[in-house]
């Protein structure tokens, strides 16, 4: 199951679901949903987000109302074509956390050292892109910008001091993440001691997408593949099994120095293979279960 929102026609926008082969039209089934159970005060799941922060992302859940009697009868009526865009699936995260070196090769490749405990770093929310709009290289930025795949992690509810044992109970879901970097600019500002945030941060070097995919849908997050392909030329090659910190160890981690609130990302690392971008290129992430994040680069005109 896959969860993605979208965007067509005339300003419509709403949630919609992948499953079984088929897609549907969420939003307008948790409306059917809710009419059929009579809730007094019913919710409009316009907006992923919504159902993420509600604490409604749920595979389980979201099969028990497209099961319900009332919206089985109309599956076929909210069964969606081809004709609409993805959007992305967080749109207003309070955070993104970037997680640095959190892969052996990696840190080697770039000539760091092993971290001892999480690296960790912030992208603005003002960086996101869905999946298919283009990454842009301004005009003035010299030097090199580089891909980084890496797996994104959506918390689903409040998190503070959280138990490693207990931090998967507070994710919501999965979804891919570039972690765009103007590298030269990143390096000019580590040479001078001075905090590098705006070579992370620059508007659309935070492609995630397409999909949200509820956490009880994965079995074990640290089994999944990680594949990046520039032109169909794969990149970078990973499992998450090669994380030197886990998933709950970040949750965990993270959680002891600020609340983690719902909707929150937190992107996990990326592999070795990070190379330079350029004007043209396509630039694909696969991750097991978790669909194709797919972006064009440009310069800006």
């Amino acid at each position: 199951m896959k969860l993605f929102a979208f965007s067509r026609g005339e300003g419509e926008i709403g949630i919609g679901v992948e499953i079984n082969d088929d897609t549907f039209h969420l939003t307008r089934a948790l409306d059917i949903f809710q009419k059929a159970r009579g809730i007094k005060t019913p919710v409009s799941f316009t907006f992923l987000q919504v159902l993420v922060e509600l604490g409604y992302c749920s595979g389980s859940m979201i099969r028990n109302v497209l099961d319900e009697p009332w919206v089985r009868s109309k599956h076929e009526e909210l069964r969606m074509v081809k004709g609409f865009n993805f959007e992305l699936p967080i749109a207003r995260p309070s955070k993104i956390i970037g997680i640095g070196r959190n892969y052996q090769a990696h840190a080697k490749e770039l000539k760091h050292d092993i971290p001892s405990e999480p690296l960790f770093f912030a992208k603005s929310p003002s960086a996101l892109i869905p999946h298919m709009a283009d990454i842009v290289i301004p005009r003035w930025l010299e030097g090199e910008v580089h891909h980084e795949a890496e797996l994104a992690v959506v918390i689903g509810k409040q998190s503070k001091d959280i138990p490693e044992d207990q931090a998967i109970s507070y994710v919501a879901g999965y979804s891919i993440l570039n972690d765009v970097t103007a590298r030269t600019m990143q390096k000019e500002d580590q040479q001078k001691n001075r905090p590098w945030f705006r070579s992370k941060n620059l508007d659309t070097f935070c492609p995630m997408g397409p999909y949200l995919v509820p956490a009880d849908e994965i079995q074990d997050p640290q089994t999944l593949d990680i594949t990046l392909t520039i032109n169909g030329k794969k990149q970078q090659h990973a499992k998450t099994s090669s994380m030197i910190f886990t998933i709950p160890r970040l949750i965990a981690h993270l959680s002891r120095y600020m609340t983690l609130e719902a909707g929150d990302v937190i992107a996990t690392g990326t592999p070795e293979g990070v190379s330079p971008i350029k004007d043209g290129d396509v630039i694909e992430i696969t991750i097991t279960h978790l669909g194709t994040l797919r972006n064009r680069v440009v310069n800006a005109s």
